[in-house]
């Protein structure tokens, strides 16, 4: 039986540190200090279990703790170093350890369980917390390192729906390689989403195919046949990489990013159709250049003036009239919820684009085309990239609140703590 001596007095009661008492506290001119020295007054020998009682030494540490009253304190422990009396045991003495003290430790498990709900609950940067809790910045780092080893175990988790996306991890760099050439370095991450909660699995240096088939040959058999659906954007590479590794998962192509492939497609004809009628490029006085915004938009979306300024645009230009259709017949094609209607909007997209000669509405159908079947797949189960999208907001906003990271692994482990819902907040 472990004895406990401690009496339920006043400070120890306001400190609240458990199977700890308060022997004495003084107020220093750095600040208030508190002695403090465990409540049991026997321990078992960690080598042979054997309990004692016997004290070989009483040395006394400084540990860091949670701010108490509102201002920081100086906690000071008065640990005790147990002789082992089993005349067999190798091990001479030992050090009483608690639950909130371990072997060795510097800073209280409430303290340390403290800088991970602060790391994991909101956006801040960790020389923040660091700061306010007067700690250092490796401090709090190891302890986010230790958790998020424990939070990005993908393989425990049952993924249905797998999103990738990818944005750059640092600015573009400029190095010159062995052969004295100037190479252009783009450190890009790449984001698998959990598509049914949005929560991100994990966060790979590298960039396109080779990351993706990486990250996904490493995952286990039984975690890659469990993927039904995978969203991406409109990325061949990713694409390639999930059909080499995922070969019963379906692709859905995100139909954002055809949109944006359909909205520059017009941006193209209209910059080319300025340098063939002008012989310059637009400005302001040229009613294309300075409502350009409203080709791009939904026509539902518009206002009665401005349906009627996109109406002068596309009577004063021909081309743009047309171009703006076939984009029109790409927004009708995506609004499609099954399969026969979507091969009735494909054969009126198919036969608007063969009447028009312009090469830029042919790109966009060989894309399209190149595309079908995830489209297809969109048609059926409308499932998009949106989550993922939103994954990659999030790590931008940390990026900016802790003013860039350097280290991929630290950033790493930030992103997946604060996705992790380890507690509310």
């Amino acid at each position: 039986m472990f004895k406990d001596t401690g009496g339920n007095d006043a400070a120890s009661i306001l400190l609240n540190l458990t199977d700890y008492r308060v022997i004495d506290a003084t107020q220093e001119p750095a600040g208030r200090q508190v002695l403090i020295e465990p409540k049991a007054t026997e321990a078992a020998c960690p080598t042979c279990g054997v309990i004692t009682t016997r004290i070989h030494a009483r040395p006394v540490h400084r540990v860091k703790d949670l701010p108490t009253g509102g201002n920081d304190i100086k906690v000071l422990v008065r640990k005790r170093r147990m002789a082992c009396q089993e005349t067999a045991c190798e091990r001479r003495s030992f050090v009483q350890t608690t639950e909130q003290l371990p072997l060795r430790a510097r800073i209280t498990t409430r303290l340390s369980q403290k800088l991970v709900d602060e790391m994991s609950c909101e956006l801040r940067a960790v020389s923040r917390v660091a700061s306010a809790y007067q700690v250092s910045w490796p401090t709090v780092m190891a302890r986010a390192n230790m958790v998020g080893e424990l939070v990005g175990n993908v393989d425990r988790m049952f993924i249905r729906r797998l999103g990738i996306d990818e944005h750059r991890f640092r600015k573009v760099r400029y190095a010159r390689g062995r052969t004295g050439k100037v190479v252009r370095i783009e450190p890009w991450s790449i984001v698998f989403t959990d598509l049914d909660t949005g929560k991100i699995l994990d966060i790979v240096d590298g960039r396109r195919c080779a990351a993706v088939k990486k990250w996904l040959k490493s995952r286990p058999r039984y975690w890659r046949q469990r993927v039904q659906y995978v969203a991406i954007d409109m990325s061949a590479e990713f694409r390639k990489a999930v059909r080499e590794n995922l070969p019963k998962a379906k692709i859905s192509v995100d139909h954002f990013h055809v949109i944006q492939r359909a909205n520059l497609m017009i941006t193209q004809v209209r910059r080319r159709r300025s340098h063939e009628v002008l012989q310059r490029r637009g400005r302001a006085a040229d009613p294309a250049y300075k409502y350009r915004k409203l080709l791009t938009c939904n026509l539902e979306n518009l206002s009665i003036r401005q349906v009627e300024r996109l109406k002068l645009i596309l009577e004063a230009d021909p081309e743009l009239g047309v171009i703006y259709g076939i984009k029109e017949h790409v927004r009708e094609l995506l609004k499609t919820r099954d399969i026969h209607d979507f091969q009735s909007r494909w054969a009126v997209l198919e036969k608007s684009v063969k009447t028009t000669k312009m090469v830029e509405a042919k790109s966009l159908f060989r894309t399209l085309t190149a595309w079908r079947r995830e489209l297809l797949v969109f048609i059926r189960t409308r499932l998009t990239n949106a989550r993922s999208e939103a994954a990659n907001l999030t790590a931008k906003n940390l990026k900016r609140i802790g003013r860039g990271y350097r280290n991929h692994g630290h950033y790493r482990v930030r992103i997946l703590l604060y996705t992790a819902g380890l507690r509310p907040c």
